[in-house]
């Protein structure tokens, strides 16, 4: 779902004051009854944009799941004029209930086809968008911005799409579908599955594009995008790859999408499910924040491109997600919203997954703390199970406890499980229950299957119940011992349970090394004595394997920081070190910091910023400083050592290496930073620069604001 239907649902949240998942906000939820099984939906859409309008003509082909039935129900969304209503021909009376549309149908028989065509228009008088966030959307042009900022998308999730298709719009039925849009011959329409056929006009004025999806899907994942495109193609393993930005940003596409075959190819080896559809668009669009998986063609907000001199593929969170959900939320479907775990939590975790593949194990911790930390945030305000049917509305479920906490607990079930099970588990879910809807108890049935672990109880306490484990511990050497006192402090009134951890670790960190060892966490206070002698520092978690909130009862001393600094594989748990460091500011304390940075200076560090280092402004750091900036490649870290250079005196080096910096390939962060130092230095003597780079493009205009403001 995009960005922007998640920052609904979290003002939603906020808005309802206290846990807005209990009553009387909330309210039990089900799936709705069916009266039929929807198979097939053939549309028809003819856009004229001028009008801002549309006409169209939906034919659903149901088959009656029950004999005796004189009346069905399909949605259609009050925008919606509907101009002529068919059964198998025939004229139907209709009612109408908001979104709900009562059609009455000779009485059933159980099997028996119906094919209900809906003739229907949209017409917008006022010409602005209409429709909400979900459902139709067209884009105006706006002062200042190209000609070719027009066009439309649509957006399914969650029941939206009944606002320019009439039909079943839940997504506990699944279809096929023929799609045919009309739109301005000098505009692209796509739609899900594979292009069918394109027909010109007679007059040359229109263009038809005609979209075949042959597996079925939600229909909340159906979609149609137009406008003028600058559109590039591509194959993968048979499967065609479409990349489409507006008008004149064509330049972006290889920054932005250039690992998509990457991703394809990761996701299809690590399930041991290839990509089911039959091509992928990727489809940049005006006005749309975020991303939508829709079937075989998902929308990403334009605003997302990007371009190399931003940083390391900015845009493979966002695509590697949305890339995520053609398998979890698209091949497998929620049943219902309370499930929508199984689509969102899954794509957040597959995001870290592919970060691991791409960027290494750091990236992949970076991202189970980014959640983690997202999740606690609102965990503040209130606290739900991640799958539940207590919801106010559906909309409602797409918060910090879907996303990032449902993908942190797929992490912890991942670690509890071992890679071979949980993803021979996740191929079994996938070849057993492809394309069709799906609950959380298929999911464990699947994973019991594959790995012969009851994972009932690890879904009790982490899936179906609120909370998480707030952990507080200390440690002692007693003898030939240490002695590990551990309390969960969590409050349990609301259903947190005292979490059962069967895989936790404690780090014994001696001589410089990490030692593993293995105990069961099971209690509200518990003792654990581990054998050996004279070690640094014991950390509780130092692979972050499980959600939860660690703290040291007694603060650890300097040599435990150099020695976690050093030591633990979880960067958050090195950075926390590391701020303590600082903070003791002594010669062995900023000995280590370098140390370890100068080791950690890959495309994703550990250490992601060195801003505290920088804040000690000691001028003998000068040539780390310059070493950070001549062999990093993060472009933040490589930033931020300008920045650290620029609370030092200038001197001839590097005011020779920031000037060397200022130029149309380097990061576009290390060339503003690098402007603003120079100015504040000697902005007369570097005028003629600045004058250079204020003539510099960057897709945001970043250099020439900076270079604008140095000689302002």
């Amino acid at each position: 779902m995009p960005i922007g239907f998640v920052l609904a649902a979290t003002l939603f949240a906020q808005r309802q004051g206290g846990n807005p998942f209990a009553p009387p906000q909330a309210s039990i939820h089900y799936a709705p009854d069916r009266t039929c099984d929807l198979t097939h939906v053939s549309i028809t859409l003819n856009v004229d944009y001028p009008k801002r309008a549309f006409t169209g003509r939906a034919v659903s082909t149901l088959i009656p799941l029950r004999s005796g039935l004189t009346e069905i129900m399909l949605n259609a969304g009050p925008i919606l004029n509907l101009d002529k209503v068919t059964v198998n021909g025939l004229s139907a009376k209709t009612r109408r209930d908001g979104r709900k549309l009562y059609i009455t149908v000779p009485t059933t028989k159980k099997g028996q086809k119906l094919d209900v065509a809906i003739n229907y228009n949209a017409i917008n008088s006022k010409a602005r968008p209409f429709g909400g966030e979900g459902g139709f959307h067209w884009i105006e042009k706006r002062d200042g911005t190209p000609e070719t900022r027009v066009g439309f998308w649509t957006q399914g999730e969650t029941e939206f799409n009944s606002d320019w298709v009439p039909t079943w719009d839940y997504p506990n039925d699944f279809a096929t579908y023929d799609e045919s849009y009309t739109v301005p011959s000098d505009w692209t329409a796509i739609g899900n599955g594979r292009l069918g056929s394109t027909q010109l006009s007679p007059d040359g004025k229109r263009k038809t594009f005609v979209w075949k999806q042959e597996l079925p899907h939600a229909t909340y994942l159906l979609t149609a995008v137009g406008g003028p495109f600058d559109i590039k193609k591509d194959k993968w393993q048979g499967v065609d790859l479409w990349y489409v930005v507006p008008k004149g940003q064509g330049k972006y596409i290889d920054d932005s999408f250039g690992d998509t075959p990457d991703m394809l190819t990761f996701y299809s080896k690590t399930f041991g499910f290839k990509y089911p559809w039959a091509k992928y668009a990727q489809n940049a669009m005006y006005d749309f924040g975020g991303g939508m998986e829709n079937v075989s063609a998902t929308t990403l907000g334009e605003g997302s491109l990007t371009e190399k001199r931003e940083g390391f593929r900015n845009m493979a969170s966002l695509n590697s997600h949305e890339l995520g959900h053609q398998w979890f939320g698209d091949t497998v479907t929620c049943q219902d919203w309370g499930n929508i775990f199984n689509n969102e939590s899954f794509a957040t975790l597959l995001q870290a997954l592919y970060f691991e593949h791409s960027r290494g194990l750091t990236a992949y911790l970076w991202e189970i703390e980014g959640n983690q930390q997202s999740y606690l945030g609102e965990a503040r305000r209130y606290r739900r199970p991640i799958i539940t049917k207590m919801y106010p509305n559906g909309d409602a479920m797409f918060d910090s406890h879907t996303y990032p906490k449902g993908g942190d607990v797929l992490h912890t079930l991942r670690r509890f499980l071992g890679d071979e099970a949980f993803f021979a588990g996740l191929k079994l879910y996938l070849d057993t229950y492809k394309h069709t809807p799906v609950t959380y108890s298929l999911m464990e049935r699947c994973f019991e299957q594959a790995s012969g672990i009851n994972v009932q109880p690890f879904f009790d306490q982490w899936f179906l119940k609120p909370g998480h484990p707030v952990i507080a511990y200390d440690w002692k050497v007693d003898g030939s011992n240490v002695v590990v006192t551990i309390k969960q402090t969590q409050d349990t009134s609301d259903g947190t349970p005292i979490y059962n951890v069967p895989n936790a670790t404690l780090g014994v960190i001696s001589g410089g090394v990490l030692t593993k060892i293995p105990f069961v966490l099971d209690g509200a206070e518990q003792t654990v004595k581990i054998p050996a002698s004279n070690p640094t520092a014991v950390v509780l978690d130092p692979n972050h394997d499980f959600l939860r909130v660690v703290s040291r009862v007694t603060p650890p001393t300097e040599a435990e920081n150099i020695a976690i600094l050093k030591a633990v594989a979880d960067p958050a748990q090195r950075s926390v070190a590391m701020a303590a460091l600082v903070t003791s500011g002594s010669p062995a304390a900023i000995d280590a910091i370098v140390a370890a940075a100068t080791t950690d200076r890959g495309i994703e560090p550990a250490l992601r910023s060195l801003s505290g280092l920088a804040g000690l402004k000691k001028p003998e750091l000068r040539g780390f400083w310059l070493d950070e900036l001549r062999r990093g490649k993060d472009d933040q870290r490589m930033a931020g050592a300008v920045r650290a250079l620029a609370a030092l005196p200038a001197d001839a080096e590097t005011t020779k290496e920031l000037q060397s910096r200022i130029n149309d390939k380097e990061f576009i962060a290390v060339v503003v930073a690098s402007i603003q130092t120079l100015a504040a230095w000697d902005k007369p003597g570097n005028k003629a620069l600045f004058e250079k780079a204020a003539k510099i493009e960057d897709r945001r205009g970043q250099i020439a604001r900076a270079a604008k403001s140095a000689l302002s």
